[in-house]
């Protein structure tokens, strides 16, 4: 049973190759959390069932059932945590994956 969040909720995991946040599209793993597929109650159930195949595989870590936040059809992490996950480090804001997408080549 999932945690009783009230409202949407979309599932956030580690991707195991480099330790990325990602959420999880309802096929696949995107570090976008607009791209994340969302529900609510059993339907959010069903979701993290299926997300936790992938920690099966070995590709994920970590899957957990967060509130989200939808605008215009597409969702967002809810709380400030997890917000502060997927944006990445904090200490150095001009290094890691919030810089760029190819932010290893610099």
């Amino acid at each position: 049973m999932a945690k009783k969040i009230k409202g949407p909720q979309m599932i956030l995991a580690n991707n195991l190759g480099d330790g990325r946040v990602v959420f999880f599209t309802g096929n696949g793993w995107s570090a976008a959390p607009n791209d994340g597929a969302y529900a609510e109650n059993e339907a959010a159930d069903a979701l993290l069932a299926k997300a936790n195949e992938s920690v099966a595989d070995n590709t994920v870590a970590g899957c957990e059932l967060i509130g989200a936040v939808v605008t215009d059809g597409a969702p967002y992490p809810a709380h400030m945590k997890h917000v502060m996950q997927a944006k990445g480090p904090s200490v150095r804001a001009d290094l890691g994956y919030q810089v760029s997408t190819d932010w290893e080549a610099l």
